[in-house]
């Protein structure tokens, strides 16, 4: 088959294990390429490689194009050829090479390399109870998966009140985490309840996600019982 190759993080490599593989912010399946979902120039699924009659392809699916050696591909499509040079958005610049053209090929056990960048570690829960929030801006819930998509804006809400998480986030706080710049209240309320509606099981009777009325806001990644709701 085939791999992709940084040329931005020495030693890391991603192979390409399925005839199908999206690459983008928003991408699922474990065979995807995940992009840091801080990337703003990247799209939720940027760009898909596909194996047809022993070649691959590169489609680009975005609204800012991918590079291909140096020239914008933009709602197109084209066969790539070892040596090969992507770049989409920020965060990945890659060369493209068939295993047959590596030193890698030689050795079975290490034909099919998948390496994955920072953002893309830890890429399951250690717990199987409560909510965890991936690297990706994956969500889990009890040990599942959810099939949501996080927009920047609700990752970073979500990533803030993790790292304080049982803590009462005063509202100011929150927002200048989120926005970085002053916005009223009910844009954060707003943003709350998008995010209600991904990672709660009852929007309505929220566990994880809670509103302490005057004060702030608090996640609890365990959850709660209703009589502690606000």
């Amino acid at each position: 088959m085939a791999l992709l190759q940084s040329n931005t993080r020495p030693g890391e490599r991603y192979g390409l294990r399925a005839l199908v593989v999206r690459i983008g912010r928003g991408v699922l399946d474990p065979n995807d390429i995940q992009l840091p979902p801080d990337d703003v120039h990247a799209s939720r699924e940027h760009a898909c490689l596909t194996f047809e009659d022993g070649a691959w392809f590169l489609e680009d699916r975005s609204r800012n194009g991918t590079i291909v050696n140096g020239r914008k591909l933009h709602k197109a499509r084209v066969k790539l050829a070892s040596g090969d040079r992507i770049r989409i958005g920020d965060s990945f610049d890659v060369v493209f090479r068939y295993l047959s053209d590596t030193a890698q090929s030689e050795d079975p056990a290490n034909s099919v390399p998948r390496t994955t960048p920072p953002a893309q570690q830890a890429e399951s829960p250690a717990t199987q109870l409560g909510l965890w929030i991936s690297p990706s801006a994956a969500v889990w819930r009890d040990g599942e998966r959810l099939p949501v998509f996080l927009s920047r804006t609700e990752y970073r809400l979500l990533k803030y009140l993790m790292q304080h998480a049982g803590d009462v986030c005063e509202y100011e706080t929150v927002i200048n985490a989120v926005w970085g710049s002053p916005r009223d209240k009910d844009s954060l309320h707003e943003l709350i309840y998008r995010v209600r509606r991904k990672i709660e099981p009852n929007p309505s009777q929220p566990r994880y996600l809670v509103i302490r009325s005057g004060i702030g806001v608090v996640l609890f990644p365990q959850g709660i019982r209703a009589e502690n709701r606000e």
